[in-house]
């Protein structure tokens, strides 16, 4: 059974990206965890924790599209760690992450998520540029 972890984050738009993404793991027949972790527990305005209503909204879209769909919200200081440690615990076996466009200096301030994926993962990452349209 094959089982995608699809991390997102406060810069994806529940948009054709995500339909395209749903698309994929229904060709493969696998089911599609939808994870965002954050750094603080921080209740929005609503009462929601920042970033859990742009997770709300991706699982949507991804459920309307192929329905074998979860969402998790994880809230942890090590969001490559927290990745890994999730991918595993539900046997995973491909992660894929959307780049952004952080320049050089942000990443040194904020440390480089890909990087330290790739780095530490035992399972294949796939990467989509932050500009990325189209299928997979």
């Amino acid at each position: 059974m094959t089982k995608i972890l699809l991390a997102v984050s406060d810069q994806w738009t529940a948009d054709q990206r995500v339909d395209a993404i749903a698309r994929w793991a229904g060709r493969m027949d696998a089911d599609l965890l939808a994870v965002n972790v954050i750094f603080a527990a921080e209740g929005a305005p609503n009462g929601k924790a920042p970033g859990e209503e742009i997770l709300e909204r991706v699982g949507q879209r991804l459920k309307a599209v192929y329905p074998r769909v979860d969402t998790l919200l994880l809230f942890s200081d090590d969001i490559a760690d927290a990745l890994l440690k999730t991918a595993a615990e539900h046997q995973a076996t491909l992660i894929v992450l959307g780049l952004s466009n952080k320049g050089v200096l942000a990443r040194i301030i904020e440390g480089n998520l890909p990087q330290e994926l790739i780095r530490n993962c035992k399972l294949p990452v796939l990467l989509l540029p932050p500009d990325w349209t189209g299928e997979i």
